[in-house]
C-alpha cells in the first residue's frame, strides 16, 4: 500500500475523492451549500480579506499535496469556525482570522479543512437522484457536514460525511494539519495555541448531549494535538509576511467594534455573542 511517510501505513490522503462524476456532484452540492450558507449569513464584503485567504488556502493545499480543486470563502461571524463543504470548498469565519494572533494560527484552522477535505470527509454518498440529494442542501448547509468547532450532528449530515467516527475524524484532520503546517515553513505549534483559544473561549465544547456529542472536546483535541507535535520532524521555519495577516486583523477586529458599539454588544469572549447581521441577498453564482 502506498503511504505517506510518518503516518504508520494510511493511504495518501490528496482529495481524490471518486471518479470525474461523483466530483462533478460533489461540485455542484457543495456550491449549492456555500451559497446556503451566504443567503442564511453575511458574506464579507471586502476584496483584501476574501483574497488574502484564498492565497494563503492554497498556499498551504499545494504544501498538503492535495488534487482537489479548493475554494475559499469568508463569512462574518465572530465565532471561532470554519467548515469544509463537498467539492472542495471551504467558508472560514471572520472570527476565526480576528482571534488568530499569527499566520501561522489562522494556517493551522485552514489547514485543518484541507485535511478533511483531502481525507473525504465530506464527499457526498453516491445517490441515483442528485436532484433529491440537492433538496435537503438548505438544512445540510445550517449543520455543516464538517468543521474545526463543529456544529453539526444531526442524522441530515450522514450523506456527506464518509467518516464512521466523528471524532477519528477530528483526530485525524488535526494530526494532518500539523504536518501541513510543517510542509508550508509554519510552527506547528501554532496548531496548539489556536486549539487553546477555541478552548478558552468555549468553541467547540460539546455537552452530553445534542449537536456536538459525537465531536472531541477541544481540551480532548489539545491533549492529542500535543502528543503528534512530539512525534514530528523539526520544521524549517520559512519567512512569512506577519505585516499583512496584521492588516487583515485589524480590518476584522475594527468591525467588530463598530457593529458592537452600534448593537450595544460585546463581542464573544468577551460576554454575549453578537446577534447576527442584516442578510444580504445571495449571490447568483459563485465565481
Amino acid at each position: 500500500m502506498v503511504t505517506q511517510a510518518g503516518t504508520h501505513s494510511e493511504p495518501i490522503l490528496d482529495g481524490s475523492c471518486g471518479d470525474s462524476q461523483r466530483l462533478a456532484d460533489a461540485d455542484r452540492v457543495g456550491r449549492a451549500m456555500v451559497q446556503e450558507a451566504f443567503a442564511g449569513g453575511t458574506p464579507w464584503g471586502g476584496e483584501d480579506l476574501r483574497e488574502y485567504v484564498n492565497r494563503l488556502g492554497q498556499n498551504l493545499a499545494r504544501a498538503s499535496g492535495s488534487r482537489q480543486n479548493l475554494t475559499f470563502y469568508v463569512l462574518y461571524d465572530p465565532e471561532i469556525n470554519a467548515q469544509a463543504f463537498p467539492g472542495g470548498y471551504v467558508v472560514v469565519n471572520s472570527g476565526a482570522i480576528g482571534s488568530a494572533e499569527s499566520e501561522a494560527e489562522l494556517a493551522a484552522v485552514l489547514s485543518h479543512e484541507i485535511a478533511h477535505i483531502n481525507a473525504c470527509d465530506c464527499q457526498i454518498a453516491p445517490r441515483k437522484n442528485l436532484v433529491e440529494f440537492l433538496a435537503l442542501v438548505p438544512a445540510l448547509a445550517l449543520v455543516s457536514p464538517v468543521g474545526i468547532a463543529l456544529t453539526a450532528g444531526t442524522g441530515l449530515v450522514a450523506p456527506v460525511t464518509r467518516a464512521r467516527s466523528r471524532r477519528a475524524a477530528e483526530r485525524r484532520a488535526d494530526r494532518l494539519a500539523a504536518e501541513y503546517l510543517v510542509r508550508a515553513g509554519y510552527d506547528p505549534r501554532a496548531a496548539v495555541t489556536m486549539l487553546a483559544r477555541i478552548e478558552h473561549e468555549g468553541a467547540g465544547e460539546p455537552g452530553t448531549r445534542g449537536p456536538l456529542a459525537t465531536h472531541p472536546r477541544a481540551s480532548d483535541r489539545l491533549k492529542h494535538e500535543e502528543e503528534v507535535l512530539a512525534r514530528l520532524p523539526l520544521p524549517e521555519l520559512v519567512p512569512h509576511d506577519e505585516a499583512e495577516f496584521r492588516r487583515m486583523q485589524k480590518a476584522v477586529r475594527d468591525y467588530d467594534e463598530l457593529y458592537a458599539q452600534a448593537a450595544h454588544r460585546r463581542l464573544p469572549g468577551r460576554e454575549p455573542v453578537l446577534p447576527p447581521l442584516s442578510h444580504r441577498p445571495p449571490e447568483k453564482s459563485l465565481p
